[in-house]
């Protein structure tokens, strides 16, 4: 018993001895010099759990760019604010650039844009070339581009139009100067549209109300189309030259706001009885419901929303930005055309509330 307790101590120690060789036999690991991991962008300034909330927040802000075709109307003023606004609430960073209606501007802001590291961009073209310019540019540069200003093609690339049901908006507007010739020109009157071609919409704008207004009027009308370039001065203009080869315009149309406004006071100047006349606009501006108010020929605006509109479009582009949402799932839905109000003198000072409240002070 004795011969075989000392048989098995031998054995463990020999076994020991065994591993032990091994183990100092095997290669040691070198120590290898490493890179450091940090980089300098990375160091968050924070004393708080709150601020670090913060920082990462900050950090993880999207960049989103828009081109509108210009600053100057009170609309693309609600247009901007309701992009900013709507920025700021989702945390993220918005630059909007200005195509002026020029479709060179209009391609060198997108190129602008992509080069600032803008993460999808919503635009207004100056022209169906310069949209298509733009969209090539993001499609290459991998960036969602949001149809704004105009309805655009849906395709590959594109995240459908958010905006005013403009034919529809035309032809209340045709209705109602229609009904107002009936009543006040015996049915019959010399009209004069102010359009603007390039611009999708208001081509939509115009042709809703020509057919609404042939349909209503119960006489004869002569419509009588110029360019008035959505600004006042362009209508002005162009008013004024019509007004001379045919003094006896008694209606007015203009696409936008602007136009109206200038074509009125043409329309003034000329002398034209304020009770055998009628101007009707398109926008939903304080300017022109305040020629409402005033109870002149100016009778008739049709409202477009364009903060409402502003704040879809910019929380479609940031979700896109963030990976919350995909193009396909903004084409399933299709275009949005939102149903346009009307005011009259019936309504203005409810209109003239709502828009002060929004305008920038």
């Amino acid at each position: 018993m004795i011969k075989k307790v000392k048989n098995s101590i031998i054995l463990v120690f020999v076994v020991a001895l065994a591993a032990l060789f091994i183990v100092s036999c095997a290669p040691v690991a070198k120590e290898e010099a490493v890179g450091a991991v940090q980089k300098e962008e990375e160091v968050v300034k924070a004393t708080t759990p709150e601020e670090v909330k913060e920082a990462i927040e900050e950090k993880e802000k999207v960049k989103i760019g828009v081109i509108q075709i210009t600053l100057e109307h009170e609309y693309q003023v609600m247009l901007n604010k309701g992009f900013t606004d709507k920025a700021a609430e989702m945390g993220a960073e918005v630059t909007v650039l200005v195509n002026e209606m020029n479709p060179e501007k209009c391609v060198k802001a997108a190129e602008d844009l992509i080069a600032a590291g803008v993460q999808a961009m919503i635009v207004a073209p100056a022209d169906p070339a310069s949209w298509k310019s733009v969209l090539a540019m993001c499609r290459e540069a991998g960036i969602p581009l949001l149809s704004d200003g105009s309805p655009q093609p849906v395709e590959e690339g594109v995240v459908p139009f958010i905006g005013t049901d403009s034919r529809g908006g035309g032809r209340k507007a045709g209705i109602f100067a229609g009904e107002w010739i009936n009543e006040n020109l015996g049915g019959s009157a010399k009209v004069l549209g102010l359009t603007l071609p390039t611009f999708t919409d208001c081509v939509a704008r115009n042709e809703g109300f020509n057919e609404a207004l042939k349909q209503t009027a119960s006489g004869e009308i002569v419509l009588i189309e110029e360019v008035g370039h959505g600004l006042r001065e362009k209508g002005l203009e162009a008013a004024e030259n019509v007004l001379q080869a045919h003094p006896d315009i008694d209606v007015v149309f203009g696409c936008n706001d602007d136009s109206a406004l200038g074509a009125m006071s043409a329309m003034v100047a000329a002398g034209k009885d304020p009770e055998k006349s009628l101007v009707v606009g398109f926008d939903g501006t304080l300017g022109a419901f305040e020629e409402i108010k005033k109870g002149g020929m100016f009778r008739l605006d049709i409202v477009q929303q364009p903060y409402l509109y502003a704040q879809m479009h910019m929380e479609r582009a940031v979700k896109l930005a963030r990976g919350e949402a995909t193009i396909n799932e903004y084409q399933e839905i299709g275009p949005l055309y939102i149903e346009t109000p009307v005011v009259t003198m019936e309504n203005v000072d409810e209109w003239i509330a709502k828009v002060s409240a929004i305008m920038p002070k």
